[in-house]
């Protein structure tokens, strides 16, 4: 690296000059020769003051003795979450009040490393949270403990989820499953995944919000226990009011109807294309003019047609390009002779191709609510970070207050890593830039400790200039 002249002009034999966060400081070094290395070693000794064009700034005090050990914290990552997920410390603070530091450190931990609680006591002691919490026991005998008081606690971890649900009108629901490696857990049921077959698990039950496009509120479920039939102590319990439940075909229950009926709660809900609320003569009849319409979605015509039973909608959208894709593939599948496909199944199916039913309460254009609908990505986005980025498809947590505990924790994670995204997000750089990404470049920013102070070590230019445009700053 160049110096300015006004730096170098400092340099003695003896001196090094070190660049750090913006200034410049000078210490003193010295050499010794490796007997093993057969090669001189630097040692940084007395730090001498910091380099100013007016000259050279001294030391406050000095010590009298070198330098002898340095000590270095990870900084960089947990600074910036620290920077960009205050609400979540807050809202920690006011329900877990003894509690909230531990909680965060875990989550941060997690988000960061994707370590399993053995890992943490190590990973905390490496890190400058660590000075910002100070002595947190992450002990194996403490975590054991400690997890079981947390995931006691449903009532308070329910509180805490509302706070973020709180202003948000649009939620959408959906469920997914954690294998689960325990055999003394009551929650524990076979259920079928497709990728590993049947498997002891346990379901989780997702709520995202739209409005703040995050995960908002999550419930565990026995394996063996579809959402539907949890759909109602959900909204009892989540005390939701005043929102728009998007859901998947699998609420699509004349039982969860009722229930949303009677709980005053507006709902999009996609149907199976088997229901008796289909009603085909439309497409049938190849005839567009007895359509009701269409719009365009992302650059593609979508033809709906709408009919209104006991005050409901039922609308159906037929999709001209997903039409094709899936006659294609039925017929692909029918060429390669595989079980179950057939020219008479085809024919039967003819009318489904490229349809989405949707039942509604709401009084908006078909337009909006299929917009709506089609924001359920945003879930499977959050699935993919809990499973994928945060390699959590799996527990081995040996009962439920543990499990309960585990799986807020990673909620926690995952609304940290929601933080980083949404801001990719809004400042444009998702293209350019992950999650992982910005984590990556985060996690080389370390703070040491010379001489009693703890200084910032060096940024790379890059990721200054990434940090100026997502005006996150770290010092």
């Amino acid at each position: 690296m160049s110096y300015p002249d006004w730096v170098l002009n400092h340099r003695s034999p003896g001196t090094n000059i070190s660049f750090i966060r913006g200034k410049y400081y000078l210490y003193s070094v010295s050499s010794v020769w490796d007997k093993e290395k057969r090669r001189a070693k630097k040692i940084t000794g007395q730090y001498l003051g910091r380099i100013t064009e007016e000259g050279l700034i001294p030391p406050a005090r000095r010590l009298s003795k070198p330098l002898t050990s340095i000590t270095v914290k990870e900084y960089g990552s947990s600074a910036f979450f620290k920077a960009v997920s205050g609400d979540v410390l807050e809202n920690l603070r006011k329900v877990f009040p003894s509690q909230a530091e531990q909680l965060y450190a875990m989550a941060v931990l997690r988000a960061i490393h994707h370590c399993p609680f053995k890992r943490m006591e190590l990973f905390y002691e490496q890190s400058y949270m660590s000075e910002d919490f100070g002595n947190i026991n992450l002990s194996g005998s403490a975590l054991t403990a400690f997890l079981r008081k947390i995931g006691a606690n449903r009532e308070k971890i329910s509180r805490f989820l509302s706070y973020f649900i709180e202003g948000n009108r649009h939620l959408i629901f959906d469920a997914t499953n954690i294998i689960s490696k325990s055999e003394k857990m009551e929650i524990n049921r076979i259920g079928y995944k497709r990728q590993t077959g049947f498997n002891p698990q346990v379901n989780l039950l997702y709520a995202f919000a739209l409005e703040n496009r995050m995960p908002v509120y999550y419930r565990i479920l026995p394996g063996n226990i579809k959402d539907v039939t949890a759909l109602k102590l959900t909204v009892e319990e989540s005390q939701l009011r005043d929102v728009i439940i998007v859901a998947d075909k699998g609420f699509s229950s004349n039982a969860n109807f009722d229930m949303l009926d009677d709980a005053g709660l507006n709902y999009i809900v996609p149907l199976k294309r088997n229901s008796t609320l289909f009603d085909k003569s439309v497409i049938s009849s190849g005839d567009k003019s007895k359509y009701d319409g269409y719009f365009m979605w992302q650059r593609r015509p979508i033809w709906y047609y709408q009919r209104n039973t006991d005050g409901k909608s039922i609308i159906t959208y037929v999709d001209e390009m997903l039409k094709a894709s899936e006659e294609s593939d039925y017929l692909n599948r029918i060429e390669k002779k595989l079980e179950g496909y057939s020219k008479e199944g085809f024919l039967d199916r003819q009318y489904d191709f490229g349809t989405i039913i949707i039942k509604t309460n709401l009084s908006k254009t078909a337009e909006e609510i299929h917009g709506l609908y089609k924001e359920r990505g945003e879930i499977e986005q959050s699935f993919d970070f809990l499973k994928n980025l945060m390699e959590q498809d799996k527990s081995y947590m040996q009962n439920p207050q543990s499990f309960e505990a585990w799986t807020f924790i990673n909620h926690l994670a995952l609304l940290l890593n929601y933080k980083i995204y949404n801001l990719l997000r809004v400042k444009k750089k998702l293209k350019k830039y992950s999650v992982l990404d910005l984590i990556s470049h985060l996690r080389y920013i370390f703070k040491t400790k010379v001489n009693g102070n703890w200084i910032t070590t060096e940024i790379s230019k890059k990721t200054i200039d990434l940090l100026d445009e997502l005006d996150v700053h770290i010092t």
